[in-house]
C-alpha cells in the first residue's frame, strides 16, 4: 500500500514536471521568437557599393517602443585609442586603426544598437596643429573636424593615453581648449592603454591631478601643496606682469624705445600662438595692452564651467595657457581598448546615460562611412603599419576599380601613388613580398567588415606630379 502510493506520487509529481516544463518551453519559445524578430531587425551590415548604401540610408527609420539614444563624441589626441575603442564598444571593427598618428582623417560614425538604445559613437581624428599638418602633409579637415563632432555630440569621451611617461598627468592645452569652449556637455576622462604600465600604483594620483580632485561634481581627493604651488606661481606672474606695465606708464616719454611697436608685436606674438597681431600707436598700446582680447581677470571661473559666460578664441588661449586638468569630469574610466580590460564597464555606462530619442539611424546601419573610403584607410593603415617615419604620409591612395560580381564577390583595385621613383621598390619589396603580404592582411580586414568576400589588389605607380598635388590638398 505504501508502495503504491510512492508510486502514485511520484507519477503526480513527474506529471507536474512535465507541465511546468511545457509551460517554460512554450514561454521560451515565444521569448525566442520575440528576439528573433529584434535579431533580424538589427542584422546589421556595412555596403559594399554606394547603391546598397544609398537603399540603406533610404530606409524609413523606425524606432522600437521606449527608444533611447546616445551620440558620443570620441576626442583625444593623436594615437591615443580612440579607432580602437570604438571598434571594441561595437565588437566589430569598422575604424581604421594603427600604431601610427593620423589613421583617422574625418569623422567617422559607428552605430550600435541594443535593445531599445542606440548609441552613435563619432569618431574623430587626433587633435592636430596646422604645423602638424603642413610637417606630415595631412589634410587641413583635420584641424575642424574634432570641433564639428562637438555639435552634435550629447556627451564627451575624453581618451588619455596613461602609457606615455610624459604626458600621462596632463591634458593637452587643444584637448582643453575643447573642454573649455563646451562645458556644459557631459564629459567622461577615459584612461587608455593601462596594459602597458608596469606600475599601476600611481593611477590614483593621476586620475587626483587631471580631474583637479573632482569628478561627478564631488571632490574626492584633498587638495595638495603642489596643486596651491601652481596656482600661487601663476598669480605672481600675473602681479609682477601688471606691475611692469603699471610702472611703464609712469616712465617719461623720452624713452619710447622700451614699449614699440615692434616689442609689442612679440608681446603679442607670444600670447597669440605666433600671430602676429597689430597694435595701436605706442601710447594706446601702453595704455590697452592689459585690456585686449585675451583678459581674462574680469570673469570668473565658476561662470566659465558652469557655462554662463562664453569665451573668444583669445580669451580660451588665456584660460587654459597654465591648465592641463578639467574638474567637470563626470566619471573616470580606466581601461585598456587593445584588450577589452574596463570596456564593458564604460559600454554600460554610456547605455545608462541615453535618453528617450527616437532613432537617427536605420537598425540595419552599422557606419556612415563611404565603401571606397573604408577600403582605402584599411589599405592605408596597412601601410602605416608597415614602414616607419614619414613614408605613408607622402603616398596616395585612390579606388581604380570597384566591382561587385553576381557571386557575391567585391573586387577591389587600389592605386597607391609615390612621390619618389625608387619608392616603389621599396613599396614592393623582394619579388614583390612585402605588397603582398599587406595586401593580404588588408583583404582579411575588409572580409571581416563588409562580412563577405573580397579580392584586393594593389598597384604601385610612379607619379612625378604627386607632391604638387598633395600641397594643393
Amino acid at each position: 500500500m505504501i508502495r503504491q502510493l510512492v508510486v502514485r506520487g511520484a507519477s503526480e509529481a513527474l506529471c507536474r514536471c512535465q507541465a511546468s516544463l511545457s509551460t517554460f518551453h512554450a514561454l521560451s519559445a515565444r521569448t525566442r521568437g520575440n528576439d528573433d524578430i529584434w535579431e533580424r531587425a538589427y542584422q546589421q551590415t556595412v555596403p559594399r557599393t554606394m547603391e546598397e548604401m544609398t537603399n540603406l540610408l533610404k530606409q524609413e527609420v523606425v524606432s522600437p517602443p521606449n527608444s533611447h539614444l546616445l551620440k558620443v563624441a570620441i576626442v583625444g589626441m593623436p594615437n591615443c585609442g580612440k579607432s580602437t575603442l570604438v571598434n571594441k564598444l561595437m565588437g566589430w571593427k569598422v575604424c581604421s586603426s594603427s600604431q601610427k598618428v593620423h589613421t583617422t582623417q574625418v569623422n567617422a560614425r559607428a552605430v550600435y544598437n541594443i535593445g531599445s538604445t542606440q548609441m552613435v559613437f563619432l569618431d574623430t581624428p587626433g587633435l592636430v596643429s596646422p604645423q602638424e599638418v603642413a610637417r606630415h602633409k595631412l589634410q587641413r579637415n583635420l584641424l575642424t573636424e574634432p570641433e564639428l563632432s562637438l555639435q552634435e555630440a550629447d556627451l564627451l569621451a575624453v581618451v588619455h593615453d596613461i602609457s606615455c611617461h610624459f604626458t600621462h598627468s596632463n591634458l593637452h592645452s587643444r584637448l582643453v581648449r575643447l573642454l573649455a569652449l563646451h562645458p556644459t556637455i557631459p564629459a567622461v576622462l577615459v584612461l587608455n592603454k593601462v596594459d602597458l604600465l608596469k606600475s599601476k600604483g600611481n593611477l590614483l594620483h593621476i586620475t587626483r591631478i587631471l580631474t583637479e580632485g573632482v569628478i561627478g561634481g564631488r571632490r574626492f581627493f584633498h587638495k595638495t601643496e603642489r596643486s596651491g604651488e601652481v596656482k600661487k606661481e601663476v598669480l605672481i606672474r600675473r602681479a609682477l606682469l601688471q606691475e611692469k606695465f603699471s610702472a611703464s606708464q609712469d616712465q617719461p616719454s623720452s624713452q619710447p624705445h622700451l614699449y614699440d611697436n615692434d616689442s609689442v608685436n612679440r608681446t603679442c606674438e607670444s600670447e597669440n600662438g605666433g600671430n602676429i597681431v597689430q597694435t595701436p600707436e605706442v601710447g594706446e598700446g601702453r595704455d590697452n595692452l592689459l585690456n585686449t582680447a585675451y583678459d581674462i581677470s574680469h570673469i570668473k571661473e565658476s561662470d566659465i564651467l558652469a557655462g554662463r559666460v562664453h569665451l573668444t578664441e583669445h580669451q580660451v588661449q588665456t584660460f587654459v595657457k597654465d591648465r592641463r586638468s578639467w574638474p567637470l569630469f563626470d566619471d573616470v574610466f580606466m581601461i585598456s581598448a587593445q584588450d577589452g580590460t574596463g570596456v564593458d564597464d564604460l559600454r554600460d555606462f554610456l547605455l545608462s546615460c541615453a535618453q528617450p530619442q527616437p532613432w537617427i539611424f536605420s537598425p540595419k546601419v552599422v557606419t556612415d562611412q563611404k565603401p571606397e573610403e573604408i577600403a582605402l584607410m584599411t589599405v592605408r593603415e596597412k601601410f602605416l603599419e608597415q614602414f616607419k617615419e614619414e613614408i605613408p604620409y607622402t603616398l596616395k591612395f585612390s579606388i581604380e576599380y570597384w566591382e561587385l560580381t553576381e557571386t557575391e564577390l567585391l573586387s577591389i583595385i587600389v592605386k597607391v601613388q609615390c612621390v619618389k621613383k625608387g619608392l616603389v621598390r621599396v613599396l614592393l619589396g623582394n619579388r614583390g613580398s612585402i605588397i603582398a603580404s599587406m595586401a593580404q592582411k588588408a583583404e582579411q580586414d575588409l572580409r571581416n567588415i563588409f562580412r563577405s568576400e573580397v579580392k584586393l589588389r594593389l598597384n604601385v605607380v610612379y607619379d612625378r606630379f604627386l607632391k604638387r598635388k598633395i600641397a594643393n590638398r
